[in-house]
């Protein structure tokens, strides 16, 4: 399975997941996420200075990445874990990486909770590079990203499911409604990805199941209201 996030295919998909999150999530999760920008800008630093430093230093990128033969062989299992700091897609790609970590954890955070966020993060990322000790090396935070924006996503289509089921006949889709419409679009694009025999697709199908199967925290009663009451005459 393709790991790298280079196909055509990949590339548009990704892009499709996180524009129909961001066009969706609306004006009060955003203002919910940047009162508490913390763990965003936390995670572009920690993430970003060995992502970066590679390039200048190439040693430590061949240090952090995933590498099937010397985890299994040589018992480097930190590699599952640092491959999240590593990038094999050029300094470009690095640096639209690190801008999606700082988007999908605004996001998580206001959505999970700052703890809860980065368990998601950092766990489909393990999760992920383990599986891709099957398929080949590699690197990078799409897995990460993808797998929180997904569990986001999820989230916020069944909390809006449960307290705004959307517009009444005849007045289009409320915002819960677009929202669920989004979140079916996204799951869709994974499935396509897997067909396609991309790992990113695992991710997103990954990150969905997990968003959708972990209890609501409290802190998503409050990311709740990012889907606004709806006016007078629709249905609540």
């Amino acid at each position: 399975m393709d790991t790298s996030g280079e196909s055509a295919l990949s590339i548009v998909l990704d892009i499709v997941v996180l524009a129909l999150f961001v066009g969706v999530s609306t004006r009060p999760l955003w203002s919910r996420a940047l009162r508490r920008p913390w763990p965003a800008v936390a995670a572009v630093v920690v993430v970003g200075v060995p992502s970066l430093l590679q390039f200048a230093w190439p040693a430590l990128g061949s240090a952090l990445m995933r590498e099937p033969g010397e985890t299994l062989r040589h018992g480097e299992w930190w590699r599952v874990l640092t491959a999240l700091l590593a990038q094999d897609g050029g300094i470009a790609a690095a640096v639209f990486n690190l801008l999606v970590v700082a988007i999908v954890m605004l996001a998580g955070n206001a959505v999970w909770g700052w703890w809860r966020a980065a368990l998601l993060f950092l766990g489909i990322s393990v999760v992920l590079n383990l599986a891709a000790l099957a398929w080949q090396p590699g690197g990078g935070t799409s897995f990460a990203s993808d797998g929180l924006l997904m569990a986001s996503s999820a989230r916020l289509a069944l909390d809006g499911a449960r307290a705004r089921p959307g517009a009444a006949p005849g007045r289009g889709l409320g915002a819960g409604g677009r929202v669920r419409m989004a979140a079916a679009v996204q799951l869709a694009a994974g499935v396509v990805l897997i067909a396609a025999g991309d790992a990113h697709g695992v991710a997103l199908v990954l990150g969905f199941a997990v968003g959708a199967l972990l209890p609501a925290p409290s802190a998503c009663a409050a990311a709740g209201q990012a889907l606004p009451r709806p006016a007078r005459g629709e249905a609540s």
